[in-house]
């Protein structure tokens, strides 16, 4: 059965690049363009594997990855892999703390890389 992965992401070239790689792989992919919609999708559906921009509209990375903490017990708790085009070192291991399973620069990274974090990412949490 496939991984089901979704990428809340606000750029929408961005979400597309992800999108690709993952379903080359693949993954069955959904997208949330914010927090608000990704945190919906996230109780209504489970999935392994959350990529999860930091800046967006409606509610950012920061606040979504508490209320996914929050939710934790009653939905599951999937993967989250952060990535931020603003963070600094400090900010990278706040997210850690906060809950992300992996955070990265995403200039600092390429999909290809993500990809082969995350599969890390899903293995451990089995």
């Amino acid at each position: 059965m496939a991984k089901k992965l979704l990428i809340v992401e606000d750029d929408k070239e961005i979400a597309e690049i992800y999108e690709h790689k993952f379903r080359e792989e693949k993954f069955e992919v959904k997208k949330a363009q914010n927090g608000a919609w990704g945190l919906k999708m996230i109780k209504e559906e489970k999935f392994d594997l959350v990529i999860l921009d930091m800046s967006m509209p409606a509610m950012n990375g920061q606040e979504m990855l508490e209320k996914i903490k929050e939710e934790k017990e009653k939905h599951g708790y999937p993967a989250i892999f952060v990535l931020s085009n603003t963070a600094l070192d400090d900010e990278l291991k706040m997210m850690r703390e906060a809950g992300a399973d992996r955070a990265f620069v995403k200039i600092r990274v390429t999909p290809k890389e993500v990809y082969k974090e995350a599969v890390k990412i899903i293995n451990n949490s089995q």
